[in-house]
């Protein structure tokens, strides 16, 4: 199944894969139709996505991590009805199309929490305060994220079967700094993209 997600994600550029990649994908690797194009969906939001990156604002949507979520899959045709991180976890229980598959597909929502502290009570206790769309996923698992982060839309990477490493033996970056990390901190607050992750959701598919 990685493999496949691979060769999917490497047909999509800036924008959503044609119709004609497909079926050339399908014969080169002697794949049923029906299994690349199960994807399709997921793989033009990771298109749409990837075309938002460094984008100052969103037409008809909010200028945060929800809303770029949003402008994505609207780019792929996919109305989420402007909803913000809490109502988008909420639709995908609803549709039941939430996950917590280490291997997401191209074109998942992820969900975090404990990104920020949101109520201002100093204590880990905040939850859904971060959203970001899975743009492709490499041969070891890390995962690249695309987000509305403080930077502006930016990618971020993210290894759920190494979840506390920052950077792997050879310095490629498994998952990211998703949290502002003080050095006055002291309780045990976790900051990688792994650690504060919550889970996957599918809603391409409907």
């Amino acid at each position: 199944m990685l493999t496949l997600l691979m060769l999917l994600s490497s047909t999509a550029d800036a924008s959503s894969p044609t119709r004609k990649q497909v079926r050339q994908l399908s014969d080169s690797y002697n794949l049923r139709r029906r299994q690349v194009r199960r994807f399709y969906e997921g793989i033009s939001v990771a298109g749409a996505g990837r075309a938002l990156l460094g984008a100052g604002s969103f037409r008809g949507h909010r200028y945060d991590c929800s809303g770029m979520v949003n402008a994505a899959y609207s780019r792929a045709g996919i109305d989420l009805g402007g909803r913000n991180s809490a109502a988008l976890l909420k639709l995908a229980r609803e549709r039941h199309v939430f996950h917590r598959r280490k291997i997401p597909r191209p074109g998942d929502i992820a969900f975090f929490d404990n990104t920020h502290d949101r109520n201002g009570n100093r204590r880990l206790d905040d939850k859904l305060t971060h959203v970001a769309v899975v743009e492709k996923v490499d041969e070891d698992g890390t995962i690249t994220l695309i987000h509305k982060g403080g930077s502006g839309v930016v990618r971020t990477m993210m290894n759920l079967r190494r979840s506390r490493t920052h950077r792997d033996e050879a310095g490629k970056e498994l998952n990211s700094r998703l949290r502002y990390k003080s050095s006055r901190d002291r309780r045990r607050t976790k900051y990688l993209t792994g650690e504060l992750w919550r889970g996957f959701a599918s809603l391409w598919k409907e």
